[in-house]
């Protein structure tokens, strides 16, 4: 869910529309409404009154937005849980730490790796036997109950050099 959208449905919730939300923070109603569609975002100086208006705060408005911002970095609750407990950590924990991630950081990348060679095989074999039957078609039949004529026929024809 969006930051827009999660501005229309909580102005909604309170039963507060555009115009008057738009009224409240001295701004028209079109930026209210390209707010709600995302096309653009609220100024920094009406955040506030626009948490007071909606009782709401900023985790609330913009929780989604926040994920997205600290998918490659660490969050404030990754860097509690994990950066501070590393940094009160002595020498020997540290490089303990620093070993364990090292070693994960190449067995999963190795496993990745590893999954791609085989996804690329099994994609390799699927085309492959897909044109089996074209490539195998001459053997369609059932060979083995042809009668000896037949098969010495075949056989003859397989063997020639001309063929």
């Amino acid at each position: 869910m969006s930051f827009g959208s999660r501005l229309r449905d909580k102005r909604n919730e309170l039963n507060i529309t555009q115009p008057q939300l738009a009224k409240m923070l001295g701004v028209s109603q079109s930026a209210v409404g390209s707010w709600e569609t995302d096309v653009n975002s609220p100024r920094a100086t009406l955040l506030y009154d626009l948490f007071d208006i909606l009782h709401c705060d900023a985790n609330y408005l913009f929780q989604d937005e926040t994920r997205e911002l600290y998918k490659d970095e660490a969050s404030p609750e990754e860097f509690n849980n994990i950066i501070k407990k590393y940094r009160s950590l002595d020498d020997f924990g540290r490089e303990t730490v620093d070993t364990t991630l090292e070693r994960e950081t190449k067995r999963v990348e190795k496993i990745r790796t590893q999954q791609e060679r085989i996804e690329k095989l099994e994609t390799k074999l699927s085309e492959k036997e897909s044109e089996a039957p074209l490539l195998n078609a001459a053997h369609a039949d059932n060979y083995m109950d042809a009668p000896e004529e037949l098969k010495k026929q075949e056989e003859d024809i397989m063997d020639d050099e001309n063929f």
